[in-house]
């Protein structure tokens, strides 16, 4: 009897440490992730949206709706010292998930460009946003914002970020528009009225063709043709850097 005893106490000490163990391997796995959350938000080379989720690893969903100081404050209480182009990053994805006024004002659509593509906003001079930048900020945007919201659709733009990005788009002499900003291409076909060396369908149809494998390794000539190939050419690889940066950061904190 006694032998028995001590096996059905046995079994029950073996089956208590179970729990146990699994939660002190859950605390260990929490815990490792926060600190590399908290190295993510010093790294000012994180993708804004590994801004947010790092926050969430750090002090769960109901960040979202403190008040920037509350954040600041946390975050200096956790030890974490968060540089300034960080804080942009945390401020624009907050905003661009409780308003997303990104797809239809023109300065929070800027200022979210910015903070998206590691610029700290300053107030005191003109920011212009590239059309590499304008791509990746559309794209992540519509990352985030269709992970985060509760709506199936992102908004679609309004004129404001429309106009701004032909602009753009003109300036650095785009007469077709990169694929994530097409939004604009009504507008900027308005804009290249008359002055435009070669079509929107030829670059188009030439654009379709290209092998988009190695585009790094692409060579392209001198014609005017070549030129509006080689400007899509290099939004297209600066988005493709950024979503290796983006997929590092989720990576890091699965």
């Amino acid at each position: 009897m006694t032998s028995l005893a001590a096996l059905e106490q046995h079994l029950l000490d073996v089956a208590a440490q179970v729990p146990r163990q699994v939660k002190t391997a859950k605390d260990g796995a929490n815990r490792a992730r926060v600190t590399t959350a908290r190295e993510m938000l010093r790294d000012q080379h994180t993708t804004a949206s590994g801004c947010f989720r790092a926050a969430e690893a750090i002090f769960g969903p109901s960040f979202r709706v403190w008040e920037p100081e509350t954040l600041w404050v946390s975050l200096e209480r956790d030890g974490v010292d968060v540089p300034l182009v960080n804080r942009d990053k945390l401020l624009a994805t907050l905003t661009l998930t409780m308003i997303p006024a990104f797809w239809w004002e023109v300065n929070a659509f800027e200022n979210t460009t910015m903070a998206f593509n590691n610029v700290v906003s300053d107030a005191r001079v003109l920011q212009e946003a590239t059309p590499a930048q304008l791509c990746w900020s559309v794209y992540e945007a519509e990352l985030l914002y269709s992970e985060i919201s509760e709506f199936e659709e992102t908004p679609e733009f309004d004129r404001e970020p429309a106009g701004y990005t032909a602009i753009v788009l003109n300036r650095a002499g785009y007469i077709r528009a990169p694929d994530l900003l097409s939004f604009a291409q009504d507008q900027l076909d308005v804009l290249n009225q008359g002055g435009a060396d070669t079509s929107k369908n030829e670059i188009d149809a030439a654009w379709q063709q290209l092998k988009k494998r190695n585009l790094e390794k692409q060579e392209f000539g001198e014609s005017a043709l070549d030129l509006q190939l080689a400007r899509l050419t290099a939004t297209q690889l600066y988005v493709t850097e950024r979503a290796l940066q983006y997929e590092d950061d989720r990576k890091r904190l699965r």
